[in-house]
């Protein structure tokens, strides 16, 4: 797999990307700040090498959001805002709507709901990407975390149907746990569902040794915030997100 790091930055072909948009893919964290030209001129070279590159800003660093917009056509597709809560210790909950499965075997409710929950999306915002794909990119995401162990499931059901979940995995280096998905069906939405969910999340990560629980979600994306906010997530750091295809012109909105 092809490969390029230093200090500023870790740089790697996707070939997950690659094989779901069926284009040659990459993906850049740039962690600190790129300042030298060298260095700058060493990341463009390695990313001539393919047709759609994922840049992640982290931190939202000035200096990097200034030469990616000097020095190549990368545009801005999402500001993501990272979240994180401490888990409090024995906490004590239960409720026998939601179940959690690790492993678990799938559902084509669930399938349903990640295909019209997720309106807001880095995907949907650029026009180089199939159409098609970035709709229905969260659907397959969930879709592939099915049978796989340690992609754990919450599923809330209603009168026996499935009408909300929470995909979600742990880092077992640090003891936290990452909101990877989470959705209710738009038919019971504002019934307390995410809430149930986030809290059974919580009960099991409390009695798992699990310290805290990160999720990220779009700046734009006001219900999600407000969400996090009245079940106390803090924020901690804002990443720009930037995709780049460094062979198409670049585009003129006006």
């Amino acid at each position: 797999m092809k490969s390029l790091s230093c200090k500023e930055f870790v740089a790697h072909e996707s070939p997950k990307d690659t094989e779901y948009f069926g284009i040659a893919s990459a993906k850049v964290l740039l962690n600190q700040p790129c300042i030298a030209i060298q260095t700058q001129r060493e990341l463009i070279r390695f990313m001539q090498d393919f047709e759609f590159i994922t840049i992640v800003n982290d931190a939202n660093d000035p200096i990097n959001n200034h030469w990616l917009g000097e020095r190549t056509n990368a545009f801005l597709t999402d500001m993501n805002m990272q979240l994180n809560k401490q888990v409090l210790p024995d906490l004590k909950y239960n409720d026998v709507s939601t179940t959690i499965v690790d492993n678990y075997p799938g559902d084509r409710h669930i399938i349903q709901i990640a295909e019209t929950s997720f309106k807001v999306s880095r995907f949907l915002n650029d026009p180089n990407l199939p159409f098609e794909k970035a709709r229905c990119i969260y659907a397959d995401i969930t879709k592939n975390a099915f049978g796989k162990e340690g992609r754990f499931f919450i599923i809330f059901k209603s009168q026996d149907v499935v009408s909300g979940f929470i995909m979600f995995s742990i880092n077992k280096l640090d003891s936290s746990a990452l909101i990877e998905l989470i959705a209710i069906d738009q038919n019971y939405q504002r019934n307390g569902i995410g809430s149930s969910l986030i809290r059974s999340l919580e009960h099991y990560a409390s009695n798992n040794g699990v310290k805290s629980i990160n999720v990220g979600t779009q700046f734009n994306n006001i219900d999600a915030l407000n969400f996090y906010a009245r079940n106390r997530y803090v924020f901690i750091k804002l990443n720009s997100i930037f995709h780049y295809w460094p062979h198409k012109p670049k585009q003129r909105l006006f």
